[in-house]
């Protein structure tokens, strides 16, 4: 069963959460690969997410879900604004509810095709926003803890996390995680990641920060779901996508797990290097 949602931690303390960790390493060296803005995307931007719901996920956890991406795409834009020759804002609501069996949870595939037609029946398509899809599918192993089929720049994204697996085999922080992780997938691609770490895959844009005590892991959003590839680990069940090597990792195995929605500098570089050319 799900445990309790977990204290909201201040801005602030967010966005320190990272850097507070252990000394740089070669792979955080390579994050300070500097964004550029080309010419066509001078003009400000906003990133905007809808956060949307099948009707089983509950008021609690779509507030949830919402802060949580609030609080990571305020990451990624604040990051970009500073970064970047061009005006960076966020606009992060709560989106619809779907009709009853509008969205179908069989497979991937049937998730995005009936998010998005469900979408456009409702004319919630904004084109310049990535949706999030909550879906309520505990038991449901073909869909995994969410997904993501493409990114902002082609016009109304759609994402889904699975926060009925999420609360029914971990807790509300890894619900948080996936949420944020999902929408990031809709906020940058392979090609932005290898300037930064290297390698092309988004999940090693995430880090495993050790614990204070030096006995646990703090998980970033990327990195969630594949900081350890065991049934019961880090999460419950382990992601199914690729994965080499984090741009921050541990020396050592920890006794625990735990998990931040704040963003590696990694993930803040190559976000930013997506919203300079989109």
């Amino acid at each position: 069963m799900a445990g309790e949602g977990p204290s909201v931690p201040s801005r602030r303390a967010l966005l320190q959460a990272v850097a507070a960790s252990a000394p740089a390493t070669a792979g955080d060296a390579a994050v300070s690969v500097p964004a550029t803005t080309s010419d066509a995307a001078a003009s400000p931007l906003t990133v905007g997410v809808a956060v949307h719901r099948v009707p089983s996920v509950s008021d609690d956890v779509h507030r949830r879900a919402v802060r949580a991406v609030d609080r990571g795409v305020e990451q990624v834009a604040r990051n970009a604004d500073r970064e970047l020759e061009r005006a960076v804002a966020y606009d992060v609501h709560a989106g619809g509810t779907a009709s009853p069996d509008a969205v179908v949870t069989n497979t991937r595939d049937a998730v995005w095709a009936s998010t998005a037609d469900w979408l456009e029946s409702e004319d919630r398509r904004d084109p310049e926003a990535v949706h999030l899809m909550l879906v309520d599918a505990p038991l449901q192993q073909s869909i995994g803890y969410g997904g993501n089929r493409t990114h902002l720049a082609k016009g109304g994204p759609v994402s889904y996390a699975n926060v009925g697996a999420t609360e029914q085999w971990d807790d509300a922080a890894v619900t948080a995680n996936m949420a944020v992780h999902e929408v990031l997938h809709g906020l940058v691609t392979p090609f932005d990641a290898r300037p930064v770490i290297g390698r092309g895959c988004e999940h090693d844009l995430g880090a495993v920060i050790p614990a204070a005590d030096d006995r646990g892991a703090v998980v970033t959003p990327l990195a969630t779901a594949y900081a350890d590839d065991g049934v019961g680990g880090e999460t419950q069940w382990p992601g199914s996508g690729c994965l080499g090597r984090f741009s921050r990792s541990l020396g050592y195995e920890p006794e625990w797990w735990g998990h931040t929605y704040a963003l590696s500098p990694a993930t803040l570089a190559a976000t930013a290097r997506y919203l300079g050319r989109i």
